[in-house]
């Protein structure tokens, strides 16, 4: 009985090994590479469960690469699934009598769950002793390290991180096809820009976030799935924002429009997740702020109006302090269209919500 059961259970792993490649290989988004990875070392592990674990060792290893590369692109997203496949692997090389090599990976794994000064200590020492393997991981550290820090508001700190992690990418994204090596360097261009933005340094941001934007478009451009133009919608937002900061929001008003336009294909094309709407709505505030300024007021109306009405809808998602920035973007449109009354309801709303507007917060 015990034989029919696992193998009931290999045969199923295999199966869901063969659809997440097939889906992997016909569909970029990570999602399905991250499936298969899990369903590879599901299947790493069961074959080990069976007394085969040669045999189920490549399915350890190839699970591993396949989430290494996603996490030295996006950490913070991966770094998890990253370790719970090292810790399969870990325990496969165990068995299979090789301590140093399941040391390895029972350490890195280990070290997954650190803060992020401490997993960029642990990778600078790897990419010490094998640079050409180990240094995007510590890339994927350091941007990291920096996205941290200026969540905690402490852009100064942040800078030298995010500035080595691009010094690390460049090379492997200007010389390499997989887009994965692009998207990492595009992600920590964006970063860099806005870091100087938020630092009052706007112009030496800009050429960064524009790199950013140049290097997004040509990846969505390559994919007709509407949501490889997220990370892109993100990045025009970034853009509009600096052109904003620098005093120039008829050049920003474009990115702006793209953006919105983005996040609506987006949303169309899945209905049902709300973090779409939740893009809409911050892409629409930033227009209706840019048309404000510009003096059209009467254009920016129904930008602010929807703005508000999708920040209000989700206000669990995207915050309070949002809702009131785009609150008090509506009652400047409004006192500029001579409706006063309005105007100060919507301002009154805001003050009593508190907060600042988030509207220099990308």
């Amino acid at each position: 009985m015990a034989k029919l059961r696992w193998g009931g259970q290999l045969r199923a792993a295999r199966k869901a090994v063969a659809t997440h490649r097939g889906q992997a290989e016909a569909d970029a988004n990570p999602r399905y590479r991250l499936a298969l990875a899990e369903s590879l070392s599901t299947l790493g592990e069961l074959l080990a469960k069976v007394g085969r674990p040669a045999e189920g060792l490549p399915h350890a290893e190839e699970a591993v690469d396949i989430c290494r590369a996603l996490a030295d692109t996006e950490l913070a997203r991966y770094r998890h699934d990253l370790a719970e496949c090292l810790g399969t692997l870990g325990e496969l090389l165990t068995t299979l009598v090789r301590p140093a090599a399941a040391q390895a990976a029972k350490d890195e794994a280990t070290a997954l769950g650190r803060e992020p000064a401490d997993l960029v200590a642990f990778y600078r020492d790897l990419a010490e002793a094998d640079p050409d393997r180990r240094r995007p991981a510590l890339a994927a550290a350091l941007h990291y390290q920096a996205s941290r820090l200026k969540q905690d508001d402490r852009p100064d700190e942040s800078l030298p991180f995010v500035e080595e992690a691009i010094a690390l990418r460049r090379g492997p994204a200007e010389a390499g096809t997989d887009p994965l090596r692009r998207i990492a360097l595009a992600r920590s261009l964006c970063l860099l820009g806005e870091l100087l933005g938020q630092l009052g340094r706007p112009a030496d941001g800009l050429p960064f976030v524009e790199e950013a934007v140049a290097l997004r478009r040509d990846l969505a451009e390559a994919d007709a799935d509407p949501r490889r133009g997220i990370a892109l919608a993100l990045y025009l937002r970034a853009l509009s924002r600096l052109l904003l900061q620098l005093s120039r929001p008829a050049e920003a008003l474009p990115f702006a429009r793209e953006a919105v336009g983005l996040w609506r294909r987006v949303a169309e094309s899945d209905a049902g997740d709300r973090r779409y709407r939740a893009g809409i709505a911050i892409s629409l505030h930033t227009l209706g702020e840019l048309l404000a300024k510009l003096d059209r007021p009467a254009e920016a109306l129904p930008y602010a109006q929807e703005a508000v009405d999708l920040h209000r809808a989700g206000v669990g998602l995207l915050g309070s302090r949002r809702l009131a920035g785009a609150l008090r973007t509506l009652g400047e449109v409004l006192a500029a269209l001579d409706r006063p009354a309005e105007a100060q309801a919507a301002q009154d709303e805001a003050t009593a919500l508190g907060g600042e507007t988030e509207a220099d917060n990308p």
